[in-house]
């Protein structure tokens, strides 16, 4: 019974061993992940610490695979970088799939989002969706699918012979909210889930312009194409969070609508 046992706890030992090894995680017992937490409601600050849907579905997730989570916060640029860079084991930053990012990293969907075009109450510019803002000024947080999105309407206005987008890109939700709030734009373009965020945080300050565009974007956590272990792992944890209530939970949470499920 006693060499059973030895036995036993012997192969357990070479089990977990052989699982670190396979995961080749940036810190051994950590899942170092790198996130941009200005973008509500997924990552932002709150009373000087990271809050948000990610930062309890990445805390989560990892501790049904037997790790800690470690959140590394980054600008949203320096995400995948650091990522290919082995710097981090994970990106989890609100991170639309993209063609262009799916040429680089893996992606495990977790959520589906759409764009919005928020504008001050009143609507005193009368601006009613995205064709609408030719000739306007419009915020969008730098370098994401939003601004991306903002150049193309651009082009499309220009190519009516519109007046042009003006287009100030700023960093962090935060600060679109801001500058929208103070009058220094006309519109803010964002994530649907951000602009509800928005608008339920101050009521008396927006009102949508237009209906969601791209309402089929998804969102997922990025992962190097060599993380097929640690890839497995997760996708596998994240089932088991919607089978056992987590992460319908999670959506709840943060004011996330039922249709906003990638599952």
């Amino acid at each position: 019974m006693f060499r059973r046992s030895l036995i036993t706890i012997a192969v357990a030992l070479l089990s977990m061993t052989a699982f670190a090894d396979d995961l080749q995680l940036v810190e051994t017992g950590k899942l170092t992940w790198g996130s941009s937490p200005t973008f509500v409601p997924f990552e932002f600050m709150r009373d000087g610490k990271p809050t948000g849907f990610d930062i309890d579905l990445m805390e989560d997730l990892a501790k049904r695979i037997g790790l800690a989570s470690n959140m590394v916060g980054m600008e949203f640029k320096g995400v995948i970088p650091a990522l290919l860079g082995n710097r981090i084991d994970a990106g989890a930053s609100g991170l639309y799939i993209t063609n262009e990012r799916l040429q680089v990293a893996d992606f495990i969907p977790y959520i589906i989002v759409g764009n919005q075009i928020a504008v001050q109450k009143g609507n005193p510019k009368k601006i009613s969706g995205r064709d609408s803002l030719c000739g306007f000024k419009v915020a969008v947080p730098v370098s994401t699918a939003f601004e991306a999105s903002a150049k193309q309407a651009n082009e499309t206005c220009k190519a009516a012979g519109k007046p042009e987008i003006d287009l100030l890109s700023l960093p962090g939700s935060n600060n679109v909210a801001l500058a929208l709030s103070q009058g220094r734009v006309d519109a803010a373009l964002n994530s649907t889930a951000t602009i509800a965020a928005m608008m339920s945080e101050n009521p008396d300050a927006y009102e949508l312009a237009g209906e969601p565009f791209d309402s089929n974007t998804k969102v997922g956590i990025a992962l190097r194409k060599d993380s097929q272990a640690l890839k497995a792992q997760l996708d596998q944890a994240l089932q088991a969070m919607v089978k056992d209530g987590s992460y319908a939970a999670l959506l709840k949470k943060w004011n996330l609508p039922p249709k906003a499920s990638a599952f």
